[in-house]
């Protein structure tokens, strides 16, 4: 504010250099407040420009008007520069596992100040929130050739993956080397979530074959199938990135899906093509896009 800068510097020269204006733009805008004010708020004493009792009265006030400006300034411009905001991610229970936890860890070391909220559920549900503007960006499953009827411009690949069947360690399949759709028939198997990628495609597959599964449990949770899977007695269908680590680990095992050519999927990113949409979000997905996993 120009009354704060009179009272600083003294001079209307020095005034005009702090904020890069001309010396008679700073006289005009001088003039103009103590018109709108009705009142004189400045006097040239001795060669300075010094405040009124008007002015002095005023100048706390233009202090305070000054620090808020500024203060409302700085919000923006970390919304800006990403050092706050909200993002809403929707995941599926696939991409919950995999790759959601390393994307999210990363992105909120590189800006410490944003918040996420993390919402996990099917991915027809996931899907349903982002076409309702519900969630900022989704994460989720989908087959290879889905991707040509996804909106391009909104759905990007960002890695390849491939559903397997999971058992435990010390299931009889752990000695296979390959399998039949008949052996997976005839074993225990775990249903992922209604409305979940998964069992589209485990029942795709199933009715594909003539085959009719021994379904004796329904899990909505990818962590409790993993591990009610790991205790030997049944198995399911799952994401191969998705159990890495159990697989590495030796407390699961692995094998491809029998009489499938469809096995090969993407995880995508998802969002509504909005350019009003927060700079949070295109970040997010430029950061997913080029992650390393």
């Amino acid at each position: 504010m120009i009354l704060v800068h009179i009272e600083k510097y003294k001079k209307v020269t020095d005034v005009a250099r702090e904020m890069n204006m001309k010396q008679p733009s700073v006289t005009f805008h001088m003039k103009s407040l103590e018109e709108e004010l009705g009142t004189v708020l400045f006097e040239s004493k001795r060669g300075r420009m010094v405040l009124t009792e008007a002015g002095q009265a005023l100048y706390p006030y233009a202090l305070k008007i000054t620090g808020l400006a500024a203060e409302a300034k700085k919000v923006v411009q970390d919304y800006t520069l990403l050092d706050k905001g909200t993002l809403r991610i929707g995941a599926d229970c696939g991409t919950s596992t995999f790759p959601l936890p390393q994307l999210i860890t990363a992105f909120t070391k590189r800006h410490t100040g944003i918040q996420l909220q993390v919402i996990v559920t099917p991915t027809q549900t996931i899907r349903t929130l982002l076409s309702d503007r519900e969630i900022d960006v989704a994460l989720y499953h989908a087959k290879v050739q889905q991707l040509s009827d996804e909106e391009l411009t909104t759905t990007q690949s960002i890695f390849d993956d491939e559903i397997v069947v999971i058992f435990g360690a010390n299931h009889r399949f752990a000695n296979l080397q390959h399998l039949e759709p008949q052996l997976i028939a005839m074993e225990f198997f775990i249903q992922h979530a209604e409305g979940s990628f998964v069992k589209q495609f485990t029942h795709e597959w199933s009715n594909n074959n003539n085959i009719h599964l021994w379904e004796r449990i329904q899990l909505d949770s990818p962590e409790a199938i993993k591990i009610s899977v790991q205790a030997g007695h049944h198995i399911t269908f799952f994401p191969k990135r998705s159990v890495q680590q159990e697989l590495e680990l030796g407390v699961l095992k692995c094998l491809p899906i029998p009489n499938d050519t469809t096995a090969m999927i993407k995880s995508v990113i998802a969002f509504q093509h909005d350019p009003t949409q927060h700079s949070l979000r295109n970040e997010f997905v430029e950061f997913a896009r080029n992650y390393t996993l």
